[in-house]
């Protein structure tokens, strides 16, 4: 195609009639998806867009086509692949930028963008020159097209080892010296990129930990320029306003921001960069008083939008300088409330941009995103954040020479003197009221650490000073829906009496009915936190059905996560309470779950829809909120599937509509976000069920494509999970299905030696299946030998896998759950396993292996490396054991990642095969010849050491399950006495306040005080031996697994063969004394493991009857 016919099309695609758009734009598309053509159409594109002689309309056009389909359409192997292609889009690309508009220059830099990030393109050797040179006598806008182009490959600078360390340091000495000389223009623009290029130079310092390398004076310069920027500059841009005073404002937002990085570096990282402490030392109290001039101008500005960015940075900034004792002592706490009344409060206040949001009656979706916002605790998003932050770093706590306590006083003084003159007849009184709430709700941390306020003055102040603030005479809206917040903060104060707790209860119940949406919106935020109280609950009950009725309207109305939030709460707290209205609400999440993703969808459909409209594209933060609301949702169906464990007419009304979910989300891979939860909501249907359904069969070849494909190996655990319960529900089904047990070994195979990448989690899980099949196949004894037809194959699997260089190398967990899925073998049929070995050219090989990865449990010291020497075979099974030279010792580390479960296993397996090793009946004619011979030569090696193997795992079972049977007792004591654990008090913690941007060795100079008051709350009640029971408890692999094993007492069950020995020979009754300990030691560890599986027992029936009691009070009522 010829480039005056590109051209044509590309008119017509732009500016022709409907039919002609649509022609043109499908012959364009033709091209571009044509490897041969989309390169010569691209360059024509290209040099069109930079032709000074076509008409901008058109050039501009060009542009942004050939710029989208290098983004979009055009893949890496036709650039790489086609001659001359990417030079001759470099050479167009470069020269364009020095003779076109800046609106062209724009395109032309996302253009180059693509060409560095994806081909690697450093044109800075060509571009240097053109920067070191004389700027005197060159026109401003080829100065400026030169700094655009520089800053378009330095920016890459910020970025940690995406530029060699060398290249950077010599491009940042040119810029040292040359930067200041552009300034000289006095155009906005020039110095914007001036301060553009210095960020890059200063993030370049900060990399730096040597000042050999950059002297920590080299950016003194830059930083003295930007000092002088403000004062000299104001002046003459606020004179000439418009864009003149915009670009202004954005140099002033990049100054912030630079210093903000470098005082970062300075105040919270262990080892600051030279250039950050140097900063520190000679240019941050100068930037401080800027910053507080910059601050003070913004408030009293009748534009406040336009200077939010740099107001952040500015806010930040002083944030940090809190963390130094200079700056801190000598600038900052003498004038601590005029910061916090002058500059900061103001920020607090109801404003400009709260208006918006609450004049709309109509659309409830910008004030939902701005609740999520100005949520606390979250991010900086806001102006009103960041100074809360400021605010609350100003208290700080953590250093000795913070002031906490008389700056706190202060603060109360300041905060009762606004409550007792607030005037709520006028807006401005309303919009201070609104900041002196705002600031009560954020001081809540400081106050609850002060005794006499905590205890014996803030029920006081709720009800004096906050509670009237929540009538609905109060004309703003805004500061009824902030006293509610408020009240939610503090809705844990010490009440003095009951009846004053009843009262604050009934006022809360109240504003979840009010009149007003967005009072009501708030009130039901606040039920988070009150349906986690076991005190409030009592008083919950009368709104209980009207709460999620309003629930359920205002899903039909907004996308929030609160919402579902107190769904998933009332299904925890209330399941019982709310059996009659369970199965519609399980339908009504689903639905509007469905929506959402539906409109997610329509959203990402929607995403450049015409040729090059920037404004159709995504609006983000509306996909975002969707997003949140559909994983909030997604969580709610979650909580409310699981709740229904002991409800199943609710969980059979709403299994229909939640297969139906499941069903769309893995139909649709590229939901991988909500893969994980579904795969949860899906486990609980099956495990619910009884009998499995036919939808849920139906479902399971989506499970195994998803493995197939690949995108299913990151979740493979919950895929895992799944079929483990489809085994323990429907076993004789499930094993005797061929169909099904053959995908199943395929997609075991494909993740033990397939060559998968993933979590260690996930190969770990296969061999939890196949343990599971085997469990539950042993169980069965009609009909038996379910297994049989398959214990070949998979013990063959997992020998391969022992041998995989990925396992041996990865991480030590998937050999000991491979080595524990075999041991389920010997389990399940100890013969016909140690046959498969034989047959395999495994034995000896494998065992010399197992002793030696397990050498820690039967032999100390350094000759536990030659004490299982072996034949030297290089089998699967060599490898369970085999040293690598390179590899720290690993027999720590596999007995510290051992687990109640897996030692169980080894137990049952290893006793299951000395059973069978020794087993007289078993009569020398029935077994292979080889096989006899073996099985007597077994004895000799390995008796003894993998007795010890046994009763190192009886006896580290016993001292763990000992602090679980305490544990244990005391929880069933709390749930038959109704008493119940409340829900730990949540509080922001000081690295948050102060942010995220320390790196990985932020200085602990901020730490959270909220786990020592959690902890002694807590504490209280509990005994000090269940107290040091908790401390010794650990999570353990089968706290979540339930299998047939659970109810084998394992010891009784290594001692049915310890019971045989004396009718067995006398050399094999002499291995097992010399090794075996006192009969008492194992009836006290068989005790102690019947006792805690009794008490396990004990909690699920005391649960259970907890649930139908409360169930039948409903009735009752």
């Amino acid at each position: 195609m010829s480039s005056t016919n590109v051209l044509q099309l590309l008119q017509l695609a732009y500016h022709g009639g409907k039919e002609e758009r649509t022609r043109a734009t499908a012959e364009l598309e033709a091209v571009m998806q044509n490897p041969t053509a989309a390169p010569a159409c691209v360059l024509v594109l290209l040099r069109a867009g930079v032709d000074p002689s076509l008409p901008a309309e058109q050039s501009l056009s060009a542009l942004l086509y050939a710029k989208n389909a290098l983004l979009h359409t055009i893949g890496d192997d036709v650039v790489i692949n086609t001659p001359n292609f990417l030079t001759d889009m470099e050479t167009v690309v470069f020269t364009g930028m020095f003779t076109v508009a800046e609106t062209h220059r724009r395109v032309l830099r996302a253009c180059i963008m693509t060409l560095i990030s994806g081909f690697e393109w450093n044109y800075l050797s060509d571009l240097m020159p053109c920067i070191e040179r004389d700027v005197s006598n060159v026109p401003l806008e080829t100065s400026l097209a030169a700094l655009e182009l520089l800053y378009t490959y330095v920016k890459r600078f910020k970025t940690p080892g995406l530029v060699p360390m060398p290249l950077k340091l010599e491009v940042c000495a040119v810029l040292i010296r040359k930067l200041p000389e552009y300034t000289a223009y006095t155009d906005m623009r020039v110095f914007r990129l001036v301060f553009k290029l210095s960020e890059c130079v200063a993030e370049t310092g900060l990399q730096l930990t040597n000042s050999k390398d950059m002297n920590a004076t080299a950016l003194d310069g830059l930083f003295q320029l930007m000092l002088a920027f403000p004062q000299q500059h104001y002046e003459a841009a606020h004179a000439a306003g418009g864009r003149a005073y915009l670009e202004y404002v954005k140099c002033m937002k990049r100054i912030a921001m630079v210093t903000y990085s470098v005082m970062n570096d300075a105040t919270r990282r262990k080892k600051p960069a030279p250039v950050a402490r140097h900063f520190l030392k000679m240019h941050g109290a100068a930037f401080l008083a800027t910053w507080r001039q910059w601050l003070q101008f913004c408030v009293s500005a009748a534009d406040r939008h336009t200077h939010q960015k740099s107001e952040m940075f500015a806010i930040r900034y002083v944030k940090l300088c809190t963390l130094d004792e200079t700056l801190y002592t000598k600038q900052l706490r003498p004038q601590a409330m005029e910061i916090v009344e002058q500059l900061l409060f103001p920020y607090l206040c109801f404003n400009e941009e709260d208006e918006e949001v609450f004049a709309d009656d109509g659309d409830l979706a910008d004030y939902v995103q701005y609740m999520m916002e100005e949520g606390f605790g979250n991010a900086e998003l806001s102006t009103r954040q960041a100074a809360s932050n400021t605010i609350l770093a100003l208290l700080g706590t953590k250093k000795k020479f913070h002031d906490t306590t008389a700056l706190l006083q202060a603060l109360v003084g300041v905060l009762t003197h606004g409550f007792e003159t607030a005037d709520v007849t006028t807006a401005a009184g309303n919009a201070l009221l609104f900041g002196f709430l705002h600031l009560l709700s954020i001081l809540r941390k400081f106050l609850k650490e002060v005794p006499e306020i905590w205890q014996g003055q803030m029920a006081q102040v709720l009800m004096r000073y906050v509670a009237p603030c929540l009538q609905p005479t109060i004309p703003s809206v805004g500061v009824r829906c902030k006293a509610v917040v408020v009240c939610q903060r503090y809705s844990k104060v010490p009440m003095p009496t009951e009846s004053d707790f009843a009262s604050f209860m009934q006022m809360m119940c109240g504003v979840v009915q009010d009149r007003e949406v967005r009072v009501r919106l708030a009130g039901i935020d606040a039920m988070c936190t009150l349906l986690e109280m076991k005190r409030a609950r009592p008083y919950l009950g009368p709104i209980l059905v009207p709460l999620v009725e309003e629930c359920l309207c205002f899903l039909s109305k907004v996308q929030t996560t609160f919402v579902p939030a107190v769904i998933l709460h009332l299904a925890t707290h209330f399941a019982p309470e709310l059996t009659p209205v369970m199965g519609k609400l399980g339908h009504t999440l689903v639905q509007h779950l469905l929506a959402t993703m539906h409109d997610m969808d329509q959203q990402e459909a929607s995403d450049g829809a015409a040729l090059g409209d920037e404004a159709a594209a995504v609006d983000l933060s509306q996909y975002e909120q969707a997003a949140f609301s559909a994983d909030a949702l997604l969580d709610a169906i979650f909580t409310v599937v699981t709740s229904c464990g002991e409800n199943e007419a609710a969980f059979l009304e709403m299994r229909p509509d939640v297969l139906r979910l499941v069903r769309h989300v893995l139909e649709q891979p590229d939901n991988f976000d909500m893969m994980e939860k579904t795969l949860s909501i899906f486990l609980h249907v099956v495990y619910f069920s009884k009998p499995i359904p036919q939808e849920c069969w139906d479902l399971l070849p989506l499970l195994f494509r998803l493995v197939e494909s690949g995108i299913g190996v990151d979740f493979f655990v919950s895929i895992e999970e799944v079929l483990d319960n489809v085994v323990s529900g429907a076993p004789v089904e499930f094993l005797s299905n061929t169909a099904l047990m053959n995908a199943t070994y395929a997609m075991c195979e494909k993740m033990l030696i397939g060559g998968v990448a993933c979590m260690p989690e996930c190969q770990m899980a296969p061999a939890q299946l196949i343990e599971a099949m085997l469990h539950t196949a042993k169980s069965i004894t009609a009909p038996p030998g379910l297994f049989h037809p398959y214990l070949p194959k998979f013990v063959g699997l997992l020998l391969q896998s022992l041998l995989n260089p990925d396992i041996q190398s990865g991480d030590v967990r998937i050999r000991i759950w491979v080595i524990a899925a075999l041991m389920d073998c010997f389990y399940y049929d100890a013969a016909a396993t140690f046959g498969v070995m034989l047959q395999a050219n495994a034995y000896p090989s494998f065992f010399d292996g197992l002793l030696y990865f397990f050498r820690g449990c039967w032999q100390d010291g350094p000759s536990a490396e030659s004490a299982a020497s072996g034949s030297g075979s290089t089998t699967a099974a060599a490898a369970v054991g085999r040293k690598k030279k390179t590899k720290k010792d690993d027999s720590g580390e596999a007995l510290e990642n051992l687990s109640l479960l897996t030692r169980k296993v080894l137990i049952l397996g290893l006793s299951s095969l000395l059973a069978y090793a020794t087993d007289p009946s078993v009569p020398a004619a029935s077994a292979p010849p080889q096989q006899q011979q073996q099985r007597e030569a077994f004895l000799a090696s390995y008796q003894a050491p993998l007795t010890r193997v046994i009763q190192y795992c009886i006896f580290t079972n016993e001292a763990t399950y000992g602090p679980r049977c305490t544990v244990s007792e005391a929880h069933l004591q709390r749930i038959v006495a109704g008493v119940e654990d409340e829900i730990e008090d949540y509080e922001v913690s000081d690295e948050a306040v102060l942010g995220v941007d320390g790196g990985d060795d932020t200085i602990e100079a901020y730490q959270d005080l909220s786990g020592e008051e959690d902890g002694a709350d807590d504490g209280a009640g509990v005994s000090a031996e269940v107290a040091a029971a908790r401390a010794e408890l650990d999570l353990d692999e089968g706290d979540d697994y339930e299998s047939p094993i659970d109810d084998i007492n394992e010891v009784e069950f290594f001692l049915s063969w310890v019971r045989i020995l004396p009718q067995l020979p006398p050399s094999v009754q002499a291995q097992a004394q010399a090794v075996l300990r006192p009969e008492g030691d194992y009836v006290r560890a068989s005790h102690t493991a019947a006792r805690y599986r009794e008490l396990s027992k004990a909690l699920e029936v005391a649960m259970r009857d907890d649930f139908h009691a409360r169930t039948e009070a409903l009735h009752a009522a």
